[in-house]
């Protein structure tokens, strides 16, 4: 069984974005309400539940008396089976609570694999933020420059298109930043989803 912490420890290290706090509650968000885990979970606590035993009414009817019975007319009896070596319903159990830590398993080695790609992806958003506002510092300083007669006109044209360039890829990237967010979380995240989108856009803001 792999813990939230272990999971989370598998690629903290390798995106700066996301902490490891903000993994850990968006991974234990999933755990409670990713639609395939809870199905399992469902299964588990109706194997759970289910009696070792079961019991039948059995209806009859007699003319006359007996030794049982003083009077004749309808009557009823419940008979119960309990079986004494019957371990059917205890094995279920254990199947079906195997089936539901595999499943956990599975799906939280997928979401923290989409985890990283986000946290990933929020870097470069970080990184490109850094460098447009680097351009956009350094094209006023050329208009600056230019203004007092420092510089050639002709300089803030190439300056003009870096800037330019940089802001787009940034838009870009966090336009894919923001898709990432909705798409894991409505995959993952079931009827909490928009919860789990707020986890996710906080932890690579």
């Amino acid at each position: 069984m792999w813990s939230v912490t272990l999971l989370a420890l598998a690629f903290s290290g390798s995106a700066l974005a996301c902490t490891q706090s903000q993994i850990e509650a968006a991974t234990t968000l999933v755990l409670f309400a990713n639609p395939l885990i809870q199905a399992e979970r469902q299964e588990l606590a109706e194997q759970s539940h289910q009696r070792d035993w079961s019991a039948r009414l059995t209806l009859g009817y007699t003319m006359g008396g007996s030794a049982e019975a003083t009077a004749g007319g309808p009557n009823a009896g419940i008979q119960v089976e309990i079986p004494l070596f019957d371990r059917a319903n205890e094995l279920k159990v254990v199947k079906a609570r195997s089936a539901l830590q595999q499943r956990q398993d599975a799906v939280l080695s997928d979401f923290l694999g989409q985890m990283e790609k986000l946290c990933s992806k929020a870097d470069q958003v970080r990184e490109l933020d850094t460098m447009r506002r680097f351009y956009r510092d350094r094209l006023q300083y050329r208009q600056e420059q230019v203004k007092e007669g420092l510089e050639d006109a002709d300089t803030l044209w190439k300056e003009t298109e870096k800037a330019q360039e940089v802001e787009h890829d940034y838009r870009r990237k966090q336009g894919e930043l923001a898709a990432m967010q909705i798409a894991i979380a409505r995959r993952f995240g079931g009827e909490e989803w928009k919860r789990l989108q707020a986890l996710l856009a906080d932890a690579s803001r």
